[in-house]
C-alpha cells in the first residue's frame, strides 16, 4: 500500500512540476524551494523537490493526538515546496526551514481563535480555496481512515463570528479522489 500511495503522490509531484506555476515571492518563500535566478520583477520559478527530512512529522502528530493521513504524508515526508495553487485549491508550504508564511505545520496553530476549534472538531487544515479565501480546507478526521481522509471546505466566518464549525462543501471524497481527478 505504501509503494502504492508513493507513486500516486510522485504523479501528482510530476503534474505539478511540469504544469503551469505562478512564480513566488522571495519575501515568504525560503531559497530552499526557489529555483534559479530571481525575474525581472524579482520573483523566482519553483518547483516540488525531493527532501527526506522528516523529524518534524512525529512531534507534529503527537501534538495533534493522531497521525496524518498516509496519502498527504507521503507528500510531506518526501518533498518540499512553496505554498502553491493546484486543482483549485491553495496548498501550505512545507519547507525545510519551517518558517514560510503559509506552511503547513505552523498554519495548524496559526489563527488563536479558530485552529483550536477546527483540531478540537476533528479537522486538520492543509489549505485554503485560494490564497486570498480564509477558509480552511481541511481532511476530515472524523472520516478518515488509515490512509486518507474527506476533503473539505468550512466556512471561517462561522467560526470566528458564531463559534460554530459549518462544511461548506465536500471538495473531495480524498485527497486521492483529488489528486486522481486532477492528474
Amino acid at each position: 500500500m505504501a509503494y502504492e500511495i508513493d507513486c500516486l503522490i510522485d504523479r501528482f509531484v510530476d503534474a505539478v512540476n511540469t504544469g503551469e506555476r505562478e512564480s513566488v515571492d522571495p519575501e515568504g518563500t525560503p531559497p530552499s524551494v526557489r529555483l534559479g535566478e530571481p525575474s525581472a520583477y524579482d520573483d523566482y520559478d519553483w518547483c516540488i523537490k525531493p527532501f527526506a527530512a522528516t523529524e518534524w512529522i512525529e512531534p507534529l502528530e503527537e501534538r495533534l493526538g493522531f497521525q496524518i493521513p498516509a496519502v498527504f504524508r507521503s507528500l510531506v515526508g518526501r518533498y518540499v515546496f512553496p505554498a502553491f495553487e493546484f486543482g483549485g485549491l491553495f496548498f501550505f508550504a512545507n519547507t525545510p526551514e519551517g518558517t514560510a508564511f503559509h506552511e503547513f505545520r505552523t498554519r495548524l496553530f496559526a489563527d488563536p481563535r479558530m485552529s483550536p476549534k477546527l483540531l478540537e472538531a476533528g479537522y486538520l487544515q492543509f489549505g485554503n480555496p485560494f490564497e486570498a479565501n480564509y477558509d480552511p480546507v481541511c481532511f476530515d478526521m472524523n472520516r478518515a481512515s488509515r490512509t486518507d481522509a474527506p476533503v473539505v471546505q468550512i466556512d471561517h466566518e462561522e467560526i470566528l463570528c458564531n463559534d460554530e464549525i459549518t462544511v461548506v462543501r465536500e471538495v473531495a471524497p480524498s485527497l486521492r479522489g483529488l489528486i486522481e481527478a486532477q492528474s
